[in-house]
């Protein structure tokens, strides 16, 4: 019998004609759906290539390539046809309602996947977060790279250790001893792909469904999205001017998460007295103080204060570093400091998530800060760092003081400034995205009784557009401020964020 095929499905398989990919799609597709039925006879290479106006070699390396895969099969004097067992059986025509999909109770506890604050394309960008990469000395990070490659030791080609490279883990161990006073020898060091997943391997080892986990409000929101998954109950403890109020934790907390060096977003430094209080709570109850220094490699005055971990001497503070924030976001490299009754199950947790970090990113590491590489960007940035603070607190002193009122802050890479309660801070920051400034409320990192205020990122923000953007955020301020009813101050609003 003559074998013909249906005028659509020629003229289906003609789209994009010329393309053996798109024919090998097109036939395989017709197979698996049943349109063509098991034991149908396909034409010659020769009908079929006149009937689409293809070449026939395009043709003879489609049948054999579908040959090959099982698809097709050749009958001696006979033809080509589709295989008997190639074919899939007819979609059922109903279908299961999307509820009832057995994903697991942590997934359905899943937030949706978003960055904490929105990205913009936008010149005069506050965006907080963000290191300067322009600066970042990628010539001796790459040399490194190449010479750990080009010597491919069993460090980079192999598995290896769940809590990472002893050179990386020994080398950080030195750096958080001098630096932040943090007590601690390489073995308690675990390395981790940034602070997120650290956060996320506490939580597998600390957290049972319903415990109780503090966290401040404002604070830290992927950290409390993670417990949450957990099944954890989430208590939010506001902050005042000495950082996280101790005396409103809950008895019953397993775990207290805080940025007590610069508090997220506020910028607040933890005082003496409420860190003692709150290593108190912790040896009464026995909570885990998971301690988040995220940015504060970066000082501009005030007294150093040494790290929570550094106090502890009941072994209940788990201390988390990042080198996200001082080097590049995309190097995703963490680490986490525990107490030893900690420390197996964090590398067990370690081991089944994910075997280890990156090997060659820990050995480039390691040599980075062996190097004195680290240590050297580390004290040239502060230095960038501290004349942009200082441009960016007297640039909205000068332009915008009689609305915003900035927060104390002496360490990372942001300020927090408040507005007058009830303002729309949504409307200024739709203002000032129309007018290339891109500002970004605190209102998100709240959990309840959120206060009017923007967190200003200067980290990625060069000098002029910090200046040029302040000014235009005064501008948007002073004509917004008649139409919500709001008067500037004579003397504006206590400025008491330091300039040193």
């Amino acid at each position: 019998m003559e074998f013909l095929l249906a005028n659509d499905f020629l003229a289906d398989l003609s789209r994009g004609r010329g393309s053996t990919r798109h024919l090998y799609q097109r036939l395989r597709e017709a197979i698996l759906d049943g349109r063509l039925a098991a034991g149908e006879r396909l034409p010659s290479t020769r009908q079929f290539a006149a009937s689409l106006s293809l070449s026939r070699t395009t043709v003879t390396e489609v049948y054999e390539r579908l040959a090959r895969e099982g698809y097709l099969e050749g009958r001696h004097g006979s033809g080509t046809y589709v295989a008997m067992h190639a074919t899939t059986p007819a979609r059922a025509t109903t279908y299961a309602p999307l509820e009832a999909t057995r994903i697991s109770e942590w997934a359905k506890r899943l937030p949706r996947s978003r960055s904490i604050v929105p990205t913009r394309e936008l010149v005069h960008d506050f965006r907080p977060g963000l290191p300067d990469l322009a600066n970042f000395p990628i010539d001796t990070w790459r040399r490194l790279a190449a010479y750990n490659l080009r010597v491919m030791s069993n460090d980079v080609g192999r598995y290896g250790e769940a809590a990472g490279l002893p050179r990386l883990r020994a080398a950080i161990a030195r750096y958080l001893a001098h630096s932040r006073a943090v007590s601690c020898e390489a073995d308690d060091v675990l390395i981790c792909n940034g602070s997120q997943q650290a956060l996320d391997l506490l939580g597998r080892i600390l957290v049972d469904r319903g415990a109780c986990v503090a966290i401040e409000n404002p604070g830290y929101t992927p950290a409390a999205a993670i417990f949450e998954a957990m099944g954890a109950t989430i208590a939010p403890i506001p902050v005042d001017a000495d950082g996280i109020v101790v005396d409103r934790l809950p008895r019953d907390a397993r775990v207290v998460y805080v940025t007590p060096s610069h508090q997220f977003p506020l910028g607040i430094t933890l005082s003496l007295a409420r860190r003692k209080s709150l290593l108190a709570f912790a040896r009464q109850t026995g909570a885990v103080i998971v301690e988040d220094d995220y940015d504060s490699e970066f000082r501009f005055g005030g007294r150093p204060m040494e790290s929570l971990q550094g106090l502890d001497r009941d072994a209940s503070v788990v201390y988390l570093g990042t080198f996200s924030k001082v080097l590049f976001p995309g190097l995703r490299l963490g680490y986490i400091v525990a107490p030893r009754a900690l420390q197996a199950p964090l590398t067990a947790a370690k081991w089944i998530t994910d075997r280890h970090a990156s090997a060659l990113e820990q050995l480039v590491m390691a040599d980075f800060i062996a190097g004195g590489h680290f240590r050297r960007h580390v004290s040239r940035m502060e230095r960038v760092y501290r004349e942009r603070r200082q441009v960016l607190v007297a640039s909205l002193d000068r332009f915008a003081s009689a609305w915003l009122s900035l927060l104390p802050s002496h360490a990372g890479l942001h300020v927090t400034a408040e507005l007058p309660e009830a303002f729309d801070v949504d409307e200024l920051v739709r203002r000032a995205s129309e007018a290339g400034v891109g500002l970004y409320s605190i209102k998100p990192f709240y959990r309840r009784d959120a206060r009017p205020g923007l967190i200003f990122g200067y980290g990625a923000c060069g000098v002029a557009d910090i200046v040029e953007g302040a000014r235009r955020v005064g501008g948007i301020l002073r004509s917004m401020m008649p139409a919500v009813g709001f008067e500037p101050t004579t003397n504006g609003l206590q400025n008491r964020c330091s300039t040193n």
